[in-house]
């Protein structure tokens, strides 16, 4: 076979997978289709059952029972106050939180993430139950989900066995563990804070606590942040995370690990310190922060002329020195950042 026919070939065959993809496209569009309409018509006939005196009956098994589960779960989260009790007491007299009780045995990972996820709308004694031993389940998503879930009506196990049950800090190091870890210090703040002062928790569990206690004001946890930023190898992944937290709390305190981060290998952490330099108004490390203009890596370069301009009158100072004597790229860094503040 020439090259030219082989070529032509080759042509017809890409065209022909380009229309299949096309018609592909075309009938999931119908199928979303007619599923959007069965899903209308489902809640304008569930909403009124709802608003019922007393609705009776039990949801069926099946796709049907499922898709009902689902709107009846997305319509009690719209609703607040006394409406939303009045739709969940509906929903339990259908036998929703049972259904979604029945679906955390699922074979399917995604059913059992979804049932965990709406049974946090319902509080009682057998879905807590169920919640609780979702959260052993084999796929770790499912039992962030149900954690989470059991952290909304303030019925999760203790903090540090919830550390072990997941993995947080180890197998599991997903950022919705800051809004777990959240969720309890809202009600329970010790537990969080004993986290900390734990040894034998990860570091990326410790960074969580922290990023989670971070908007508490509770400035007796700057000193232990700093600590722990200081005596964190400069290559681990969660000292970004303190110095972070650092900014949040935006403390004097954390100066000198601040400065410390300046000078780390990792970008990353140089970017956090920079930034957290800003919040907390450093201008000791104005000259650092002047240097870092001229860092290799974009991020870091942006994060401190963003911390010279938050330093008033002195670290327009630096910048104005920056944009008139340092080297490429700082020269370019610090007169972009005067163009986007304002300083002249």
């Amino acid at each position: 076979m020439s090259g030219l026919a082989a070529l032509w070939f080759l042509s017809l065959g890409i065209a022909a997978v380009a229309l299949l993809i096309m018609f592909g496209l075309l009938l999931a569009r119908m199928v979303l289709g007619w599923t959007g309409r069965a899903r209308d018509v489902e809640k304008k006939r569930i909403v009124p059952l709802l608003l019922g005196s007393r609705p009776h009956g039990k949801l069926r098994g099946g796709g049907r029972g499922d898709l009902l589960a689902t709107l009846l779960v997305e319509l009690i989260q719209l609703v607040r106050g006394s409406d939303r009790d009045r739709f969940v007491e509906a929903a339990t007299r259908l036998g929703v939180p049972e259904r979604l009780r029945h679906n955390l045995n699922s074979g399917s990972p995604r059913v059992r993430l979804a049932a965990a996820e709406a049974l946090a709308e319902f509080a009682d004694e057998e879905s807590v139950e169920r919640l609780h031993a979702a959260l052993r389940d084999r796929n770790s998503d499912v039992r962030l989900s149900a954690a989470l879930s059991l952290a909304s009506v303030d019925r999760t196990p203790p903090a540090r066995e919830l550390v072990d049950l997941l993995g947080i800090g180890t197998r599991e190091n997903s950022l919705l563990t800051v809004g777990l870890f959240r969720d309890i210090a809202a009600r329970r703040p010790n537990e969080i804070k004993a986290l900390i002062l734990d040894d034998s928790v990860p570091a990326n569990a410790k960074a969580s606590a922290i990023e989670a206690l971070s908007a508490s004001a509770d400035y007796a946890l700057v000193p232990l942040i700093a600590s722990l930023a200081l005596s964190s190898d400069s290559e681990d992944p969660a000292l970004s995370r303190y110095l972070r937290a650092l900014g949040a709390f935006a403390h004097p305190a954390g100066e000198k690990a601040v400065k410390r981060g300046l000078g780390s290998p990792r970008w990353d952490v140089r970017a956090a310190a920079a930034e957290a330099a800003g919040k907390i108004g450093l201008i000791g490390l104005g000259t650092q922060l002047r240097e870092a203009l001229a860092d290799r890596e974009w991020w870091v370069r942006f994060r401190a002329g963003e911390a010279l301009a938050r330093m008033g009158t002195d670290g327009a100072a630096l910048l104005r020195q920056a944009a008139a004597q340092a080297p490429e790229p700082g020269r370019t860094a610090a007169r972009l950042t005067m163009a986007e503040r304002g300083i002249v």
